[in-house]
């Protein structure tokens, strides 16, 4: 996280985001994006489910990926 600051979704200001909310954020949209989504409003803008998300956030690990935790 940016200087260990607390990054909330910038969609529903829900609460501070997981190191693996942040790191699906910057291998699903840009690995510069700014203004981050939850993993509820990122299932809504991908018209996908959070169970899906989770499971791809498990496969990026599994797969070695460094932006998961």
């Amino acid at each position: 996280m940016i200087g260990g600051n607390q990054i909330n979704c910038a969609y529903c200001d829900n609460e501070k985001l997981s190191k693996n909310d942040i790191g699906l954020n910057k291998k699903l949209i840009h690995p510069q994006i700014k203004r981050m989504m939850c993993l509820t409003c990122m299932a809504e803008y991908f018209e996908s489910t959070e169970e899906e998300l989770k499971e791809m956030i498990e496969r990026f690990k599994q797969q070695g990926c460094a932006l998961f935790g």
